[in-house]
């Protein structure tokens, strides 16, 4: 039995900062009538700089059942019996469970799973690699399963974001509170929930006041393990982002490691320019070092 992972462009593998072979399946990005598929014809870094000068909000399309297709025939050309597919939270994009649903009707010769990551970005992606670990030291598509759900469920994520249009427009927060918001410089914290939603948690009235208090709030649910891996993600926010990952690694408990990551432009479409984030990883009961 050998395994193949896959996982979707909105893991953010294209930006990990550790080595992988985790087959990645792409979504389109639609400025207006222009399309890009993202990592391939549009970076991040590209795509925050055209989004600060666009009034256009873009859209996205997930990735096809043709291109999920062609990266399971490239996992079976190397003699896999097996795929698991890593999509975004299938409460955050209905792709991964209509996917699931349709999977072994449209695969032959091979067992495809879809494993519900209920989370996104660099989380979403550190999923898939723990998958890539475990597949690589011979452990069983049930096993896996398993050691992921445990990895997922030790994982939690707080950002603030700078304009709450692309979140009203996408459904993530209602009209009235995005106009609040943007009337009273409000800075709502965001937190992607265990049920893999994004949710308000706080209202701050600044930015500097939302990152103080995520700080507090990552600090708190990780006193008490023992190995503890941050990430700190942005939108466009580069610099920021390095100035937090310092504070992180100064304020935080039992800190493991540190890392850092840039949204894709796949999840940027649908939050905008200018995120700022943390997540915590508790790393104390996984069968296997990640």
């Amino acid at each position: 039995m050998k395994i193949g992972i896959t996982a979707d462009c909105s893991s953010c593998l294209d930006y990990f900062p550790r080595k992988h072979n985790v087959k990645i399946t792409r979504t389109a990005i639609h400025f207006g009538n222009e399309t890009l598929i993202d990592g391939i014809d549009i970076t991040a870094d590209e795509f925050y700089e055209r989004l600060k000068k666009s009034d256009i909000i873009p859209t996205t399309s997930a990735p096809t059942p043709g291109e999920i297709m062609a990266r399971v025939e490239e996992w079976k050309a190397e003699g896999c019996t097996d795929v698991i597919h890593f999509p975004i939270s299938f409460n955050l994009s209905a792709y991964g469970e209509n996917l699931q649903a349709i999977g072994k009707d449209i695969f032959e010769g091979v067992n495809f799973y879809v494993f519900d990551t209920r989370t996104a970005c660099i989380m979403e992606g550190y999923v898939a690699y723990y998958a890539e670990i475990l597949a690589n030291k011979g452990y069983t598509v049930e096993e896996i399963l398993a050691e992921c759900e445990k990895l997922r469920n030790n994982t939690v994520a707080f950002f603030v974001v700078d304009d709450l249009k692309y979140l009203v427009k996408n459904g993530r927060l209602s009209t009235v509170e995005g106009f609040i918001g943007s009337l009273v410089g409000i800075k709502p914290i965001l937190e992607l929930n265990d049920e893999g939603k994004i949710v308000p948690y706080e209202k701050v009235r600044t930015h500097k006041k939302a990152i103080n208090r995520i700080l507090e709030i990552v600090k708190e649910k990780s006193v008490g393990h023992k190995r503890v891996r941050y990430l700190v993600q942005h939108a466009g926010r580069h610099e920021d982002a390095l100035e937090l990952m310092e504070r992180v690694k100064q304020e935080m408990p039992n800190v493991e490691s540190v890392e850092f990551s840039v949204i894709t432009p796949t999840v940027g479409a649908h939050i905008g320019y200018g995120l700022l984030g943390i997540a915590r990883i508790i790393l104390d009961d996984l069968a296997e070092e990640i």
